[in-house]
């Protein structure tokens, strides 16, 4: 390869780096509101680095202007928009403590919950989890939803946060019966007990409730403990009567008489 053609790739990947994410010097403007506004600018054209120079510009150079407030709610979404969600978390956690009756409290409030929802790794679900972490995150998630949602009954973002804290809890009961089973597979049958339970105590509305107490009834004949079986069961059959799981637990209730 010649130098000239070496020059040239190197040139080009550099190129191709700087267009990620790169912000060289701001021109900043005389006033706030013209330095937000081109924050904001930055912001939805992804040039995250030149939306903080321009928001912080803001808080630090105009801190008793209308847009002062907005600016710090600006570098939290920038953040988000990165996907710093810990470092969002943070900065929208400081919004509310400076702007506790601000107009958009609700939104930095809801934005925590979100944030924590998008920190969620993908592989959540699978047994087991790869850091505790893992459990953490759509643990605080669903604390944040349910603070949120609690806070702010009328707001706009509730509909939406109450979709995304169902999804939370399905994941946290997927998250249970994944274990609970690993448990009864092995032959754990003591943990798998306490599994099973929890699920259903923790998340009596998922999908997964009734399995779960099948489940445990089964578990329960294995240790031996036919009136606990017995008791599950009949949750079962008082709990969600028109589940598909009724054949079953009448089934295995009337083989326990």
């Amino acid at each position: 390869m010649n130098r000239k053609l070496s020059t040239l790739l190197v040139l080009l990947a550099l190129s191709g780096c700087a267009t990620l994410d790169a912000a060289g010097d701001v021109s900043y403007l005389p006033d706030a509101k013209g330095n937000f506004e081109a924050g904001e600018n930055a912001l939805q054209g992804g040039r995250h680095l030149d939306a903080l120079k321009y928001f912080d510009h803001v808080r630090y150079k105009f801190p008793y202007s209308q847009q002062a407030a907005l600016a710090d709610l600006g570098v939290a979404d920038t953040n988000f928009d990165r996907e710093k969600y810990l470092e969002a978390i943070d900065s929208y956690r400081s919004f509310l403590k400076l702007h506790p009756n601000h107009p958009k409290a609700d939104y930095a409030q809801y934005r925590i919950a979100y944030s924590y929802f998008k920190d969620i790794p993908s592989d959540f679900i699978l047994f087991p989890s790869s850091t505790e972490k893992d459990q953490t995150s759509v643990k605080d998630a669903r604390a944040a939803f349910e603070e949120f949602i609690k806070a702010y009954p009328s707001s706009p973002y509730v509909p939406e946060a109450k979709k995304q804290l169902a999804d939370v809890l399905t994941r946290l009961a997927e998250h249970e019966m994944r274990v609970a089973e690993f448990y009864l597979h092995h032959d754990h049958l003591k943990a798998a007990v306490g599994r099973f339970s929890r699920l259903v105590d923790d998340y009596p509305h998922s999908e997964l409730a009734p399995k779960a107490l099948v489940k445990l009834a089964e578990t329960y004949v294995k240790l031996d403990q036919k009136e606990k079986a017995r008791a599950a069961l009949e949750r079962l059959l008082k709990d969600y009567p028109e589940n598909e799981h009724r054949p079953q637990a009448e089934a295995l209730l009337k083989s326990l008489a």
